[in-house]
């Protein structure tokens, strides 16, 4: 049989006669039948030789690899092609991936990763003969990697099984027994912050895709696919408590090759077995649920989903489900000061929690008292999370690790923080602005101008000189403005009796109430409800 032919684009010579030197020496069907120094004698070089792999590097002159992937996407659509990157490249490599490059190969080249991608190419290219071999129908043969994915993602999301079965049939997509699925994703805590964001979630994703391929290769039938930044894999493989456990252990073995080859460490979550493609996404739900548990459990794990057990009640909680204290890490400090509270608060609510679902409970109401603190200020159309609390309370469910959790809430709330920073004096809520506040909540309960100098630390007689001082009025005058205002809207927006009235918005009897409501509006409250809302004038 012929060899596999490949091209290699790179503009340093030592590169290019690296990788011939370890194509020719593989011992595997491929060889080096040119090389090009950039992107336009590539060009040149793939109309005359017709290679059927491109292993280019990224940043090269006159027109670069991604450039050139462009091009060869546009004029050569079978031809595949891979990315050469050094740790600096990987925007443009993530780039790449998106003008069709299948997988990436880091510089400098390791020889068993090159071994690996030119194994999954002959694979691939196989596969595609034997299609054609077989005449099988021309939708198998031209199903792309990318419309597989789609496939694959509906299937999990449970839109396609019911609606266009003929469609996964056509690409392959079938199983022979039954279906268990695995969700993996990386423990974001293993990886160096900087090294994280030097080679983007998804190329680590990919790389994560490519061991657990690698893993299953000639072990075990089934897809694998990435989904966000985790990766999903649907295996073929009877119910039963044997295939349970061997699924188990070679996702243990995954798991193993990563941490001592990549230096980081996954998650596993792995949902029971499920009989039909229909019920694939009940398997993939519960691999989700079986990952939440790395909240309680942390990660580097293989989890496995149960039954739930019953709930107990937990005293799980975090101090920043307290309003008071939640204001108060707002108020105080900077942002790493939050974050760390942030932090400290999540650890030590995963620590005693006894489910993911008292963690995610905690959680939401931290959110909502922090939203409830937006709502206070009149802040929270500014903020974009007050503006959608419901999709700030669905990432944070979605979330399954200590470390991104603790990230995402800490993100919300600095938002908010730099929000009430600019809107307050000082960097802090105003102490008359505190107690204003107060008594909008407050107004039907006994207040003090005593109760609300301890409150905001300040003794009487000061208070009192900055109320005058911030708003021209006595805390005497705004507080009674204030009962009269809610007094107003129950008269003429209910047929409640005038007395309970009275007492509902904090006045200690009716003759007070009569005498004061008259004092600030000029009528009686009889004359107030009968003048104006004459149809509810029975009190």
């Amino acid at each position: 049989m012929d060899k596999r032919t490949v091209l290699v684009v790179d503009d340093e010579a030592i590169f290019r006669r690296g990788l011939r030197h370890l194509i020719g020496t593989s011992g595997k069907d491929w060889e080096v039948v040119g090389e090009a120094k950039d992107g336009l004698e590539a060009l040149e070089e793939i109309e005359r030789l017709k290679p059927e792999l491109v292993i280019t590097d990224i940043r090269m002159p006159r027109l670069d690899g991604i450039g050139l992937q462009e091009q060869i996407r546009e004029r050569h659509p079978n031809i595949r092609c891979f990315v050469l990157s050094g740790y600096n490249d990987f925007r443009y490599a993530q780039s790449s991936l998106r003008y069709g490059a299948r997988d990436y190969l880091l510089k400098p080249v390791d020889k068993e990763e090159l071994y690996r991608v030119l194994d999954q190419v002959e694979r691939e290219l196989l596969q595609k003969e034997m299609q054609q071999e077989k005449r099988l129908p021309a939708q198998i043969a031209a199903a792309s990697s990318e419309e597989r994915e789609r496939l694959l993602d509906g299937l999990v999301r449970g839109e396609l099984p019911h609606a266009r079965p003929g469609e996964l049939r056509r690409a392959g997509i079938e199983f022979e027994r039954g279906i268990y699925c695995l969700v993996v994703e990386l423990d974001k805590d293993s990886v160096e912050r900087t090294r994280y964001e030097r080679q983007e979630a998804e190329l680590f994703s990919l790389y994560i895709r490519q061991f657990v391929e690698e893993a299953l290769a000639g072990v075990r039938a089934g897809f694998v696919f990435r989904r966000g930044e985790s990766v999903v894999a649907l295996l073929d493989a009877e119910v039963s408590a044997e295939s349970r456990e061997e699924i188990a252990g070679l996702s243990r073995h995954i798991a193993a090759k990563i941490r001592r080859e990549g230096n980081l460490t996954i998650t596993i979550g792995i949902g029971g077995g499920v009989h039909g493609i229909e019920e694939a996404s009940k398997s993939y739900g519960e691999a989700k649920i079986a990952l939440l548990y790395r909240l309680t459990s942390g990660g580097n794990r293989v989890l496995l989903y149960e039954d739930p057990p019953r709930q107990e009640a937990s005293s799980a909680k975090t101090p920043l489900t307290h309003r008071g204290y939640l204001e108060q890490a707002l108020l105080e400090g900077g942002d790493d000061d939050l974050g760390e509270r942030v932090r400290e608060g999540i650890e030590q609510l995963c620590g005693s929690a006894a489910s993911p679902g008292v963690i995610h409970e905690q959680v939401c109401r931290m959110l909502l008292e922090a939203y409830g603190l937006a709502v206070d200020r009149g802040l929270q159309s500014d903020w974009p999370e007050g503006r959608d609390i419901g999709g700030a309370l669905q990432g944070a469910l979605a979330i399954s690790s200590r470390t991104e959790l603790a990230a995402y809430c800490a993100g919300l709330l600095r938002s908010l923080q730099a929000l009430i920073r600019r809107s307050d004096e000082g960097g802090g809520m105003h102490a008359v602005d505190k107690v204003v506040r107060h008594i909008e909540e407050h107004y039907a309960e006994p207040i003090t101008l005593g109760s609300m100098a301890e409150l905001v630390y300040l003794n009487a007689s000061y208070l009192s000189s900055l109320f005058k001082t911030r708003l021209g009025r006595s805390f005497v005058e705004i507080l009674t403005a204030v009962r009269v205002r809610e007094a107003s809207k129950r008269l003429l927006h209910t047929d409640d009796k005038i007395a309970s009235i009275a007492y509902e918005t904090g006045f200690s009897n009716i003759r007070h109430f009569n005498r004061v409501f008259k004092t600030e509006t000029g009528r009686t409250p009889k004359e107030f409800r009968e003048t104006l809302r004459p149809d509810r004038a029975k009190a």
